[in-house]
């Protein structure tokens, strides 16, 4: 027998507080608050946490002190507890401290003095929900339903006549048709925790997608854009239910509307318009339910390895730094047509300043790169990175949660496991400072999420089949996860 119970809260960030911007800008206008759901969920043997906010988490040093607040309130170990973040690019900043993209720091953990405003407010909710959680535990019996969407993303993985692939934001989308979206996920999941009486008590979702429609990044605003309008049109249409998301592979996926030239308020406006879309598909989900047959549940855990590729050679290196420096130059100058620099495209709503610090990393992991030429270190590089990877089944339903900003194409491989009747791929789990990982077919790619490695001063270009290692240890998880009975 399975128990549940689960909240939702909110936080309201404040205008003037930091927002997401390179730039370092402050947010401007507060559309909507920022909230956040905690479930718990529990059998005979296993007592599990799953937090799931619409604030943007990518450090472990932030998530393990969240997880740590959680586990404690509840008495479980923090390794029970997952925090999973729908990437909402529009909310405020919740730590002062800044990390470094690159090597997991598994153990970090920030202190409270550490955090803003809104991070106290979260840890707050966090631990006063937590603490009423067991008292409200329920059995329920899992089920699940999908539906399609295909209305609010695309896949902003462009490809040129001559091969080159580039991030294809909003003036790029808009020359392949207006309603273009390409290549895309589009399954809306819904899994239900139905109580006795035959109704649900909450419900978690998914779906693909970057909710970046309402996101300028030179003039943060707060607005909880499509994932947290979709999750508040399925509860309102179930009572005022709690209703985590989960965001999936979203890699190279985006909700339309990236880095367009509307206003804010009509940026705002259209990403609460598609978050009604999703919510429709989300009720749809919910009214095609597929009841689990098993009423257990389990989870694991493992550290994934990833191989890089070798350093690559100080003549290629050189030449790119010498690349950014001329694209620097320009952008210092002025000029409009500063576009386009070591597979990396700008957009035309970019101010030069803007285009200039999303170079300067580019250089940065050069530099870095090169130094193991000029200081005869070779053998020093780094050969790979570890990410988490952690399959939670309840009842018949899988779901993978991986470590980084995973491409769609390792979601894929995830769906196609045959071992439960249906699996749901997420990233953004616990923490994403790995940034993005690309898939086998499009591991070696320049654009932004194919190459991120080079926002980094720690990793290097990945190996093949590169990200598909995740998934392939993702089904094997979750193969061991439906033989087990005695979790």
């Amino acid at each position: 027998m399975i128990r549940v119970a689960a909240e939702t809260f909110q936080v309201v960030p404040h205008a003037g507080s930091e927002g997401r911007s390179l730039l370092h800008n402050k947010i401007s206008k507060v559309f909507t608050p920022i909230k956040t759901t905690i479930t718990l969920i529990e059998d005979e043997k296993t007592r599990l946490c799953i937090i799931s906010s619409h604030f943007i988490q990518e450090f472990y040093s932030e998530t393990n002190l969240y997880r740590k607040c959680v586990a404690e309130a509840l008495g479980i170990p923090k390794e029970n507890t997952f925090f999973f973040s729908s990437h909402n690019h529009t909310d405020a900043c919740l730590a002062r401290e800044r990390n470094e993209y690159g090597v997991p720091r598994y153990e970090a953990c920030c202190p409270e003095s550490a955090l803003t405003k809104e991070g106290r407010a979260l840890v707050n909710g966090l631990m006063k929900a937590a603490k009423r959680l067991p008292r409200k535990l329920v059995p329920v019996r899992v089920a699940w339903g999908t539906w399609k969407e295909r209305r609010i993303t695309y896949n902003r993985k462009g490809r040129r006549a001559d091969g080159t692939t580039y991030l294809m934001r909003e003036e790029d989308r808009l020359r392949l048709g207006k309603d273009f979206n390409g290549d895309i996920e589009d399954d809306a999941f819904a899994v239900a925790f139905v109580g006795e009486n035959g109704k649900p008590v909450s419900f978690l979702t998914q779906f693909t997608g970057h909710p970046a429609t309402a996101y300028h990044p030179e003039f943060p605003i707060v607005h909880g854009d499509y994932p947290q309008v979709a999750c508040d049109d399925l509860s309102r249409t179930y009572g005022g239910v709690p209703v985590g998301f989960l965001q999936g592979c979203a890699g190279d996926m985006n909700s339309k509307g990236l880095v367009s030239l509307d206003p804010i308020t009509v940026k705002a406006a259209k990403a609460t318009r598609f978050g009604h879309c999703l919510g429709k598909s989300f009720i749809q989900a919910a009214k095609h339910l597929r009841d689990s047959e098993r009423q257990d549940i389990a989870f694991c855990r493992e550290r994934v390895s990833l191989p890089f590729q070798r350093i690559p050679s100080e003549r290629r290196l050189r030449r790119e730094i010498a690349m950014v420096d001329d694209f620097l130059r320009r952008c210092e100058r002025g000029e409009e047509n500063t576009l386009t620099c070591l597979g990396l495209n700008v957009a035309r709503t970019m101010s030069p300043t803007y285009r200039g610090a999303l170079l300067q990393p580019h250089k940065n992991w050069a530099e870095w790169a090169l130094k193991f030429h000029t200081e005869k270190r070779l053998k020093d590089a780094p050969k790979s990175v570890n990410i988490e990877t952690v399959a939670i089944r309840l009842g018949d339903v899988g779901v993978i949660g991986l470590a980084c900003e995973p491409l769609c194409g390792i979601g894929r491989q995830i769906k196609q496991q045959t071992v439960l009747p249906v699996a749901i791929p997420c990233g953004y789990l616990n923490d994403n400072g790995v940034g993005y990982v690309p898939d086998g077919s499009n591991n070696g790619d320049t654009d932004y999420q194919s190459s991120y490695y080079r926002y980094t001063t720690a990793l290097l270009p990945y190996k093949k089949p590169a990200g598909d290692l995740l998934a392939r240890a993702g089904i094997k998880m979750l193969a061991q996860l439906a033989k087990r009975t005695d979790v």
